[in-house]
């Protein structure tokens, strides 16, 4: 069974210098969803790794212990503390991430920050070596095909119109973040029932609907919310309890849409300001969407109904 609670690694920031190389296409290469996250087998300095793709992580993540028996560089003299869920306290060390390889494709070395990811293993149901982040993101054109189970990375901004051209729905919108201190990448006119409201998407979360504080004041949801127990989870602090209900209204962006009946929890704090809610995986496998995210070119997209 999938771990629906594992979510949120941190959210810290860096400076990052873009990539300015032209757009180079790679083959797809196939990511691990059997716990509803976006799973890849990678390689660093040669070595196989398994790692989780986040969009809402800043920078990007390693292990501790595998950054140390790696002999990755770190700054163990520059421990920091870690945002996230979770009701403890996670130390951060400034590291890189060297000679990273997916699937055979070198993408240099990443900016990262070490942390013990036992806690997040053991909910995760396996050992996590690292995350993937706005540190790797930034500067490429992720792809990630849910129906196909696949995920696509380009140098630089990258086109997909032609490739999409076969898809039935299509949905675009300029990309913008939750704060410029908070790079997970934000929908406006993601809907509640018939009422717009502004959600952050999260490809580190398995759980679904997270609602925040805010979100149970966007019109029609408190109503709609019917709750039906609470859920234990993880995060980069901790463990965590929060409360879990059923969502009895349709939700949707553009011409993408569910029905109502979807399994929610209700995030105890407010920690995105302005956000009704954070959505994870299974909205958008659901959806059978193909998500595309231009960094550079600062626009996101979603096409469906791609099928013969």
């Amino acid at each position: 069974m999938p771990n629906p609670m594992f979510a949120r690694t941190l959210a810290l920031t860096t400076t990052l210098i873009l990539a300015t190389a032209a757009s180079a296409a790679t083959h797809a290469v196939a990511f691990d969803y059997s716990q509803h996250a976006i799973g890849l087998n990678v390689s660093v300095k040669g070595k196989p790794l398994y790692v989780l793709l986040d969009t809402g992580v800043d920078p990007s993540v390693i292990d501790l212990r595998r950054a140390k028996a790696l002999a990755l560089p770190m700054q163990v003299d520059q421990s920091g503390e870690g945002s996230g869920e979770g009701n403890g306290s996670a130390h951060v060390f400034p590291a890189t991430i060297k000679t990273l390889a997916i699937d055979g494709k070198a993408w240099g070395d990443v900016d990262a920050l070490a942390m013990d990811m036992t806690g997040l293993s053991k909910q995760y149901g396996r050992t996590l070596d690292g995350v993937l982040g706005y540190s790797f993101l930034a500067g490429k054109t992720v792809v990630i095909d849910y129906p196909a189970d696949t995920v696509t990375f380009y140098k630089g901004s990258h086109s997909v119109a032609a490739a999409m051209k076969q898809c039935r729905r299509h949905y675009a919108t300029p990309l913008v973040f939750a704060s410029a201190d908070d790079r997970i990448p934000v929908l406006r006119d993601f809907r509640f029932g018939d009422i717009a409201a502004t959600i952050s998407l999260d490809t580190g979360s398995n759980r679904g609907v997270g609602l925040f504080p805010a979100g149970l004041e966007v019109p029609g949801v408190r109503a709609a919310l019917v709750q039906t127990g609470t859920i234990e989870g993880t995060g980069a602090r901790g463990g965590f309890t929060s409360d879990k209900g059923v969502l009895n209204l349709t939700t949707g962006v553009g011409d993408f849409s569910l029905p109502a009946g979807r399994d929610v929890v209700v995030l105890p704090d407010q920690s995105k300001p302005g956000i009704a809610a954070n959505l994870g995986n299974p909205v958008f496998a659901d959806m059978r969407v193909k998500l595309v995210i231009d960094y550079p070119g600062k626009q996101l997209a979603m096409f469906g109904g791609c099928g013969k």
